[in-house]
């Protein structure tokens, strides 16, 4: 079995932390119209599933068999939409650093995950779940 570290517990702590408070610090429709203005339409299922699937992979980062390295695949992908989504808008923050420390922890965690068996498929996946999202993003945008 592969150890948790501190670090990769500690992020999956902070991540159902940040879902938990963007569900119930934020009405709904102000999370929903937020999304929808960042290029994530529609913003209803953007507003609802990113926090659900924050919470529900943050506990999960670091274990063993195959929800280990699903979780840290979400959890990396999370981080880099949020990244590459900031960079492309000019609105680098604290936010993005801590998207760019998940980012890497979730990477971290792939990888630990992984270890003995070949994980090339895993991050071909996560990287194109963040292509897809960035381009589809950057068509809405572009199409308003």
């Amino acid at each position: 079995m592969i150890a948790r570290s501190k670090i990769t517990s500690a992020i999956g702590t902070c991540l159902t932390a940040h879902g938990a408070a963007a569900l119930v610090s934020q009405p709904l429709g102000a999370r929903a119209r937020r999304m929808a203005d960042r290029g994530f339409v529609p913003g209803v299922p953007h507003a609802v599933l990113v926090p659900l699937l924050e919470i529900a992979t943050g506990p999960l980062l670091g274990r063993a068999g195959v929800v280990g390295p699903a979780a840290a695949a979400a959890a990396t992908a999370l981080g880099a939409v949020r990244v590459g989504t900031d960079l492309e808008d000019s609105a680098v923050g604290g936010g993005t650093a801590a998207a760019a420390g998940l980012t890497i922890a979730g990477l971290a965690a792939v990888v630990r995950s992984t270890r003995g068996r070949p994980r090339a498929g895993l991050l071909g996946a996560i990287g194109a779940v963040v292509v897809f999202e960035l381009v589809r993003r950057h068509r809405v945008l572009r199409a308003h």
